[in-house]
């Protein structure tokens, strides 16, 4: 037999069987259209379906290509008539989509029916930016929902992501699980408004999954994203309406019964949605001939369980080994029982408990003991983890007995997303699951055995860090965060096991730090540390790694100088008493960046030197090419920019080349921040053309390296000022684009902000038409964004484009905004400059000259010829403007000729344009 796989590179694309059968059946058209009844008939042979399933497996299948391959489309279509396979340079041309890595939705098995309900809820997402599904539990809203969601990205509307909120504890962890879900690194101050930056440039559909639970914080969000995001809609499912802005309301009622009528063919009673949804999965399980003699059966059981969908999937295994007259004889016989002992109360509200009763009651020992023992995962599991989880008295043999048995009866449901297999249950039969655990008195033990089962399974994820590339590695571990969180407040916050939720804390800090939760890292952390000194724990090694953690998150999310302080000289203490150098290294690395940052930066000197000696004890060559370069940014800081030069120089003479500039997931390329920072101080020191040269190869290099953070932090934290400086605007341009879309494909919303300055400044200096409101609502993100992001270059920048497109009032407010701050002294001759540009538009140039003179003398102190030959070219101008030609041309000439290096920059065009003139 013939292997159905498909990779890309090395990776596997994961496809479900019907999804294979399509794209095989499209690749041997080569490219040609293959008509929709074709495709059917080949994946569905000899079964009558509904369009709306191949739709939706179309659907299915692009989403999968899509994940490999966010960029372009590889499916094409015509409405109504069929679908082809385009090849790479079509699909490449096929769409310009921006999408996040957005969760895959769950795999469905054959609709049945809902067709009307479907079409109704396409129809509101037309017409409304905010639909929810609304109904009783075991309805099939999760169905319906994933059905539409599949035929609108089908229909290409949209990109589409699922987020089960199912998996959330409370309201507080919803932002973060939609951030997950969407890929989206969404830490700081503000995560929601970081998630509504990303999705502002996103025309997506996010499907918002069971939220009864978590109403109030789900109409907040859904409020903010769609004031935010103007392209985005929301589709969410609950047994409760939201309540949000906008919200339409669908009610979900149950499948279609055939009328109680004698007579009725099984024609006429396969109709109607339940009983054809009741045949259909009987057939699944085992050969099922149906007759006229069935039908009144099949129609009878169908209405004794009001048409509910979960329902009739608990009972169609039963018609696997019984006659449809048995099966209606036990149930009312187990129905007649449950009824009485029930109390009363409405029949419909009770069918779905009394069905999960029955089901439950058919179970095996095994059975009934490993579905208790699955209620405490968040999400989905192995079948080796719900073994161990119930308990040692299963052997391997028994556990896969009744996991087999289970799948069977349709209680745990096939979940292949990560491409393994791995199983789910149901919300409904998760909770009936969660409370006959509570009663049975299993609750504590088997929540210890998931708590230690997950200590487990997050220490292999930190070992398969370095083995898994990262779109598979967070495919398998990134939905652990919500069983982590249920982990942790179970041993940490409820004390069961106070030093086990320590445990889990620090093997939790790798899944954190990749999936950029580092607000909830910290803030778990500070819990363990205080847990684990009053539980008076002696691993001093579980101890330090939590305090490194805790230091590195710090670096920039601390608002308490003094107790940042306390925390690193803690956590370096405890790491020399042990003997833990690479800890010291990393400390000591974090603490560096921490007094790097704008008003933090008087002991960085000897910091880096600690570093540099514990880099040498740990023999790390990494750590010490740190050192050098955070001693370089400290050097430019302090105006000293041929030593800066020249330990750059001297860096990347021992540092390896770019043969190979594979790159670490979540690590930024050394030798790229090296030689982007090397790039700009050629420009300061007045070598504009060789910053040029130097910024073009970096640029290169970055752009093939396939690593958006690096990128990112290679075109955010020189390439574009150097371009922009040098008055390359073209380049500046391309560079703003490929920013944007690498923030846009990690998700870094934290970086959108210099995205979107950058993008502005430049059509501001290069453009007719600069964006005046653009330019104050980024100088509103700078200062109340977070500190990585206060450099000042960045306001110089800003100020420069205000300045162009002639705005002086708000050039005006960031540059006394920087001084009243504290210019950092090698940009303030900068910031004098611009000032003086301010007031030569209030005419006042006796001020303005006073102040350029100040910021040349500045200039000087400090050796920045790229800023001075700026201020002296201002100065002739003024001077020429008031009749003071030959001062002008004996001020101009000289400082002009001194240059040799990059004549065709714009600074230098400018100031030999004016010396023509003069």
């Amino acid at each position: 037999m013939p292997r159905r796989k498909l990779t890309c590179g090395n990776d596997p694309v994961h496809l479900g069987g019907r999804s294979m059968d399509i794209l095989i059946e499209l690749a041997r058209s080569k490219g040609s259209l293959v008509p929709k009844d074709v495709l059917v008939a080949k994946v569905w042979p000899n079964l009558t379906v509904h369009d709306g399933n191949l739709k939706v497996t179309v659907a299915a299948l692009r989403r999968a290509l899509r994940e490999h391959a966010p960029s372009v489309d590889y499916i094409g279509n015509v409405v109504g008539r069929g679908y082809w396979l385009r090849d790479d340079d079509e699909a490449g041309r096929a769409t310009a989509q921006i999408a996040s890595s957005g969760a895959s939705l769950p795999d469905l098995a054959m609709l049945i029916g809902r067709e009307d309900e479907i079409a109704a809820i396409r129809a509101s997402l037309a017409a409304n930016r905010l639909t929810t599904i609304a109904g009783p539990g075991g309805i099939g809203k999760t169905t319906v929902a994933v059905a539409a969601a599949q035929l609108f990205e089908d229909d290409g509307r949209g990109a589409v992501t699922f987020v089960d909120l199912a998996r959330v504890a409370s309201d507080e962890f919803v932002t973060a699980s939609l951030a997950v879900a969407l890929g989206i690194r969404a830490d700081g101050s503000d995560s929601l408004q970081s998630l509504v930056s990303i999705l502002a440039g996103q025309k997506i559909l996010l499907v918002l999954d069971t939220c009864e639970h978590v109403l109030g914080a789900v109409a907040h969000i859904s409020n903010v994203i769609l004031a935010g995001a103007p392209e985005v809609r929301i589709l969410a499912t609950s047994r409760q309406v939201l309540r949000a802005r906008g919200e339409k309301v669908i009610w979900l009622e149950p499948l279609p019964v055939p009328p109680d009528e004698p007579g009725l063919g099984i024609a006429e009673v396969l109709r109607y949605a339940a009983p054809r949804l009741l045949a259909a999965r009987a057939r699944d399980k085992a050969e099922l001939l149906l007759n006229d003699h069935h039908a009144g059966v099949l129609g009878e059981i169908c209405r004794r369980l009001d048409g509910s969908p979960l329902a009739i999937e608990l009972v169609a295994p039963r018609l696997a080994g019984r006659s449809p007259e048995e099966v209606l004889a036990e149930l009312d016989d187990r129905f007649k029982t449950l009824r009485r002992s029930a109390g009363g109360g409405p029949l419909r509200h009770q069918t779905m408990l009394m069905t999960l009763e029955w089901s439950y009651a058919l179970l095996t020992e095994d059975e009934a003991a490993m579905l208790r023992a699955a209620s405490v995962f968040a999400g989905t599991f192995g079948a080796d983890e719900v073994r161990i989880v119930s308990g040692g008295a299963l052997g391997p043999a028994a556990a896969a007995d009744a996991v087999s048995g289970l799948r069977l009866k349709s209680v745990f449901s096939v979940d292949e997303a990560s491409g393994e297999l791995r199983y789910r249950l149901l919300d409904s039969t998760r909770a009936f699951a969660a409370n006959l655990l509570e009663s049975h008195g299993e609750l504590a033990e088997v929540s210890a055995r998931y708590a230690n089962l997950l200590l487990d399974v997050l220490r292999r994820a930190e070992t398969d860090l370095l083995a898994l590339n990262n779109r598979r590695w967070r495919a398998v571990y990134g939905a652990r965060s919500d069983d982590l969180r249920r982990a942790i407040e179970w041993t940490l916050n409820r004390g069961n096991d106070p030093l086990l939720g320590v445990q889990l804390v620090a093997a939790g800090l790798p899944l954190w730090q990749e999936l950029s939760q580092a607000e909830e890292s910290r803030r778990n952390c500070e819990r363990a540390l205080v847990e684990f000194d009053r539980q008076g724990g002696t691993d001093r090694r579980l101890q330090l790694a939590i305090m490194v953690a805790l230091a590195s998150a710090n670096t920039y999310l601390s608002a308490d100088p003094d107790k940042a302080a306390h925390l690193f000289d803690d956590a370096l203490r405890l790491a020399r008493d042990l003997g833990d150098v690479k800890s010291e290294c990393r400390i000591l690395g974090a603490l560096a960046l921490y007094q790097l940052l704008p008003g933090y930066d008087s002991d960085a000197p000897d910091t880096l030197e600690a570093m540099r000696q514990a880099a040498i004890r740990a023999n790390d060559r990494a750590a010490q090419w740190e050192v050098e370069k955070h001693l370089s940014e400290w050097e430019t800081l302090q105006c000293d920019f041929p030593s800066a030069c020249s330990r750059l120089e001297r860096l990347l003479e021992v540092m390896p080349g770019f043969e190979n500039p594979e790159i670490p997931q979540g690590l930024i390329h050394q030798r790229i921040k090296a030689q982007v920072h090397l790039g700009a101080m050629h420009w300061l020191m007045g070598r504009p053309g060789q910053a040029l040269a130097l910024t073009r190869d970096v640029v290169s290099v970055a752009s093939g390296a396939h690593h958006d953070l690096t990128l990112i932090h290679c075109l955010a934290h020189g390439a574009i000022f150097t371009y922009m400086r040098c008055g390359a605007y073209e380049e500046a341009a391309a560079c703003c684009g490929m920013l944007t879309r690498a923030v846009y494909r990690s998700g870094a919303a934290g970086w959108l902000p210099l995205a979107r300055l950058y993008t502005a400044s430049v059509a501001a200096a290069a453009g007719p038409s600069p964006p005046v409101a653009e330019l104050q609502s980024c100088f509103d993100e700078l200062r109340t964004g977070m500190n990585q992001i206060g450099n000042h270059s960045y306001y110089a920048t800003l100020t420069e484009a205000m300045l162009a497109a002639c705005e002086y009032g708000k050039a005006r407010e960031v540059i006394d905004f920087v001084l009243d701050m504290g210019a950092q002294k090698w940009i303030r001759p900068e910031f004098l400059r611009m000032k003086a540009a301010v007031l030569r538009s209030d005419g006042l140039d006796d001020e303005a000259l006073t102040l350029l003179r100040e910021a040349l003398l500045n200039t000087v102190e400090i050796g920045c010829r790229s800023w001075g030959i700026r201020i002296v070219v201002d100065i002739g101008r003024l001077l020429r403007d008031n009749g003071a030609i030959d001062e002008a041309r004996d001020l101009v000439e000289p400082v002009l000729a001194e240059y040799d290096d990059g004549s065709d920059t714009e600074d230098l065009a400018r100031a030999r344009a004016l010396l023509a003139e003069l």
